[in-house]
């Protein structure tokens, strides 16, 4: 059986590539851009970005 991958779920996976291979999160640490506590930076900056294409 094929499986059919959701679309805004392909955009979701190719942002998180798209992360870590520009390396956003030790930006975002070099920028001086942390939390104390609750959901990662990146995470939050990441659904932030993603709010664009879907």
């Amino acid at each position: 059986m094929i499986q059919q991958i959701n679309p805004s779920e392909k955009v979701t996976t190719e942002v998180s590539k798209l992360f870590k291979v520009l390396k956003i999160n030790q930006l975002l640490r070099a920028a001086n851009i942390r939390k104390a506590s609750g959901v990662n930076v990146q995470q939050i900056f990441e659904f932030i970005f993603l709010l664009a294409f879907l």
